[in-house]
């Protein structure tokens, strides 16, 4: 199994401001797409308020309820209107999924998908971001693969279900390397009944990857990550971005790339750790 830790939603370069964390609650903001099939007044509710709202709100109207979103990783079945058949789907192509294909990441391996967060309130009717509140990154979702397809012109008509996905639409299909990876039915890679894919509803110390007190690219990670003569996780091969802390170690994350493949073969303690996130998060 490779566990593959993927960046995914707002950011800096891409909707311009973190996603929120609304009273607890994990709100991923997909990213603007001007080729996307969806818009954002189209996508449900987060938590009782329309996501169009938090949008525009958040990024002082420069992106506005109107705009397309990039729905994808695409994890919940409730986000929008869904043809019969369909199932939890993620998009990769060009460099990114070139990486993705020369670490063979197929059937059976693990999409943990995190993204750029940061604590919001909803004040006189608008939503903001907390004064001082720490910017973080977190883990928000989750997909094991269960097929993975090229895309093509008649993958669509094949799965009508899909057919909404972002990296369908007429303008995607040609992306270099454009493939999509379908979810799996439960978490059979680390022994779970779980479903396949999904997203943490709140959030948890466990789903935390940054470092207290620190900017949101140092991650604190169990120490059994430190490659001390393995493969180490992609990306990060320097050994200077890795510091002991004991029972911890401190990670220097890189500013590009996407996805962060870790060849969990090489690292037995990854499925156990795994599972803990799930069972906190199930607390």
């Amino acid at each position: 199994m490779k566990l593959i830790l993927s960046r995914k939603g707002f950011d800096s370069a891409n909707g311009g401001c973190p996603s929120p964390i609304i009273d607890g609650h994990l709100c991923s903001l997909p990213i603007p797409d001007a080729g996307a099939p969806t818009s954002y007044k189209k996508i449900s509710p987060f938590n009782g308020a329309p996501i169009a709202k938090i949008v525009e709100d958040l990024t002082c109207g420069q992106v506005r309820r109107g705009h397309r979103a990039h729905l994808d990783p695409d994890l919940r079945r409730d986000a929008i209107a869904r043809a019969a058949g369909w199932r939890p789907m993620f998009g990769q192509a060009g460099a990114a999924q070139s990486h993705l294909a020369r670490h063979d990441v197929g059937c059976g391996d693990l999409f943990l998908f995190f993204g750029y967060f940061r604590r919001a309130e909803k004040v006189g009717g608008a939503f903001r971001f907390v004064r001082n509140a720490p910017r973080l990154h977190v883990i928000f979702g989750w997909l094991q693969v269960g097929c993975v397809a090229t895309v093509t012109r008649d993958l669509a008509a094949e799965k009508p279900w899909a057919a909404a996905h972002p990296h369908l639409a007429p303008r995607a299909i040609e992306y270099e390397n454009n493939t999509l990876y379908f979810a799996s039915d439960r978490l059979s890679s680390i022994g779970l009944k779980t479903s396949g894919a999904g997203t943490f509803d709140r959030i948890r110390p466990e789903l935390i990857l940054t470092h207290t007190d620190s900017s949101r690219s140092v991650w604190e990670l169990p120490r059994w990550f430190t490659p001390g003569g393995r493969p180490p996780l992609t990306y990060h091969g320097d050994p200077t971005r890795w510091t002991d802390c004991g029972s911890s170690t401190l990670l220097q994350t890189v500013g590009i790339g996407q996805e962060f493949v870790l060849d969990a073969e090489q690292y037995p303690e990854a499925r156990e750790w795994l599972r803990s996130i799930f069972r906190a998060a199930n607390r």
